[in-house]
């Protein structure tokens, strides 16, 4: 599907792996503390935290319910004003810009050329897919395919390349078990039935207008009826995301005056996770993840962009330990083992227990569960207008 309807449908699955990213800010954004989609208004004016007198001994006695620390935070970080923090929800002209520019980019078309495809170059294929004979909906298609981009299952981009346009071509493709919620193709072997429609030359922009608006929605016949589902469907996603916004009004303000070392060497080991954890996503190795963000290999994005990333995940890590602290912000027992149930759901396959995955990763879900509780806070005490 290369456009966006109204009902908010997300893409055909077809038969690719989740879209790799194009450049290393994404692999950042990806890796490290999520970061919010807009600019919105943040309260101004950095405030020192001093550790108070009952500081220390807060600290001991909320050790075991918390991050069993051997620091404390605000000797670590300064932090801003985050009570009561301002957010606007308000979607701006810019905002909708960006909306329906991203969408005539995806409606795009581009010269048709013909030729034998080759390596690097974008084509339209058409496709149908069979398991055991049978058609299977998700498997069919037609849709744009850059070849070389590792974006497709592989053995999908390779068997269309090398073929003159307008050809067929038929190949098997393997589907990793693990790799769709659908049971009738995950862990299948899916027989493609694929033509080469032709070779992406330039690429030409519809203009923005009434009749492109037509061609793309079934509901909205004018550029006026479509701007205004547009905004509503981007004040809602605002709406979704104003703890995130908060959070990260919040972090805005914090300072990270140093890291201690052992939290500093946690948060590399967890953007780099993040990373393995990709690859499993997009069903490739460890090694293939970094050079689909942008980096010649992992040693690379070790000495380029670890430190950093890891920095910023520390310092989320320290403001919202400073932040509980001070506002005696904790959990129960209770609520950590429903929490580590509820994480464990997603890694059911790589532990045999819930308490053999709490073992592995005790001190990271104390984190992640204290930061999410503070996250609650701060946007339970958020101001937000729009």
């Amino acid at each position: 599907m290369l456009y966006q309807k109204e009902n908010d449908q997300t893409e055909r699955i077809i038969m690719s792996k989740n879209k790799k990213a194009n450049s290393r800010k994404r692999a950042a954004q990806m890796a490290a503390a999520k970061k919010k989609k807009k600019v919105i208004m943040a309260v101004t004016g950095l405030a020192v935290v001093a550790v108070a007198a009952g500081g220390i001994f807060w600290w001991q006695q909320h050790k075991s319910v918390g991050d069993n620390l051997d620091y404390d935070p605000v000797q670590y970080v300064t932090i801003g004003e985050y009570k009561g923090v301002q957010v606007s929800l308000e979607v701006t002209d810019e905002d909708l810009q960006d909306e329906i520019d991203n969408i005539r980019e995806e409606n795009a078309t581009y010269q048709q050329l013909a030729g034998t495809t080759q390596t690097g170059q974008t084509i339209r294929a058409s496709f149908e897919g069979y398991v055991d004979g049978q058609k299977m909906d998700a498997t069919c298609g037609e849709d744009y395919v850059e070849l070389g981009s590792g974006d497709w299952l592989d053995g999908f981009e390779e068997n269309l390349t090398g073929v003159q346009t307008g050809d067929s071509v038929v190949f098997t493709v393997a589907v990793p078990e693990g790799t769709y919620d659908d049971p009738t193709i995950d862990g299948k072997n899916v027989e493609f039935h694929a033509t080469v429609l032709y070779i992406c030359g330039e690429e030409n922009l519809p203009e923005y207008s009434d009749d492109f608006v037509k061609s793309i929605s079934k509901k909205y016949k004018t550029t006026e009826e479509y701007n205004n589902y547009l905004r509503d469907k981007l004040h809602k996603e605002n709406e979704e995301q104003k703890a995130e916004y908060a959070w990260s009004d919040v972090l805005e303000t914090c300072e990270a005056k140093k890291y201690p070392k052992s939290l500093l060497e946690a948060s590399k080991k967890e953007v780099l996770q993040g990373y393995y954890d990709m690859a499993s996503v997009y069903n490739c190795s460890k090694e293939e993840i970094f050079p689909m963000f942008g980096y010649t290999d992992e040693a690379e994005f070790t000495k380029t962009d670890l430190t950093p990333l890891a920095k910023d995940t520390a310092k989320e890590y320290l403001a919202s330990e400073a932040i509980a602290q001070k506002e005696d912000i904790s959990y129960t027992e209770e609520e950590f083992e429903k929490y580590v149930k509820t994480q464990y759901e997603d890694m059911s396959d790589e532990y045999d227990s819930a308490k053999e995955y709490e073992k592995a990763n005790k001190e990271y879900l104390q984190r992640q569960l204290l930061l999410e509780k503070v996250k609650t806070w701060i946007a339970d005490h958020a101001k937000y207008s729009g």
